[in-house]
């Protein structure tokens, strides 16, 4: 198999991975949001420490620790993203699929717009323009709903956040999250503590102790399965690769949880295929002109 099928076979794994996990929460759909996020954090930060054994990764983690500001810096993505996951938990409980889904289009545009205002690095026309058209659509939802779309814009902006202070910290995608998930988990441990002690956890020998568990396993195979495609692939490739996961959501909650997607919400979607691919195209032209 030549390199190139077998990142992008990895690559699309990644994605449909991720694009299927609504139907993962929706199995634990009755545990409380704030549980399922402590079980994840944990999880997770179990699972990473077994990768980080196996690959042998452990000597630049301890390297890392020592450095103040960068455990500082982790100790925020480490809300960032756990924010990120909270949220989304909450939008597949509250049955907001689509919400989720909305979001995860509008993530590459938000992050382009932190590059442009944090970073200060230059847009071209067509971005100004795929942007502007976001907010149309964001405008459109806050016009149907009669309020912000919380779960649509704080599920990219978090993330946003998220992956603009990760680039700036130039830490490895493993050890930085087992920092991340290890900050957090004292805290997720105490609450599950709390709940245990008064009988309000979901954890146990059974269907849901199991789910729970996998919470963490489902969270990092992902992020193995991603971080090997991007050693045969560019990113770009990658980087239209990336819509399938909120595409496959959104077929899952219209064709398989029966969520309404209304004309608003309809009128929204094209809004930021159009912006995607204003973008996409003037990438493409940029790259052409560069040749």
């Amino acid at each position: 198999m030549q390199a190139t099928q077998k990142g992008f076979i990895l690559a699309l794994t990644t994605f449909i991975m991720w694009g299927v996990f609504p139907v993962f929460f929706k199995f634990i759909q009755g545990i409380s949001a704030t549980e399922v996020l402590a079980h994840r954090i944990i999880w997770s930060s179990v699972i990473l420490f077994i990768v980080l054994i196996v690959t042998k990764k452990l000597t630049s983690l301890k390297r890392i620790a020592k450095i103040k500001k960068v455990i500082l810096t982790l100790a925020i993505t480490g809300i960032l993203i756990a924010s990120n996951w909270g949220i989304f938990i909450y939008a597949i409980n509250q049955n907001e699929i689509l919400a989720t889904s909305l979001g995860y289009f509008i993530n590459p545009l938000f992050s382009i717009l932190l590059g442009a205002i944090i970073l200060k690095e230059e847009l071209s026309w067509a971005l100004k323009l795929s942007i502007f058209i976001v907010f149309i659509a964001i405008g459109i939802q806050i016009y149907a709903l009669g309020k912000l779309p919380f779960i649509s814009i704080m599920l990219p902006l978090s993330f946003a956040l998220y992956g603009l202070l990760r680039k700036r910290l130039g830490v490895r995608t493993f050890e930085g999250l087992f920092i991340e998930t290890m900050i957090l988990s004292p805290f997720a441990l105490i609450y599950l503590i709390y709940l245990s002690l008064v009988s309000s956890s979901e954890f146990g020998l059974n269907f849901n102790g199991i789910m729970l568990f996998l919470s963490g396993f489902i969270t990092i195979l992902p992020l193995l399965t991603f971080n090997a495609s991007t050693k045969y692939l560019k990113l770009s490739t990658i980087g239209f690769l990336q819509y399938i996961s909120p595409t496959l959501s959104m077929l899952i909650a219209v064709f398989v949880y029966n969520e309404i997607l209304d004309l608003y919400k309809i009128i929204s979607f094209v809004l930021i295929w159009i912006s995607l691919a204003i973008a996409a195209i003037s990438n493409l032209r940029r790259k052409n002109v560069t040749k």
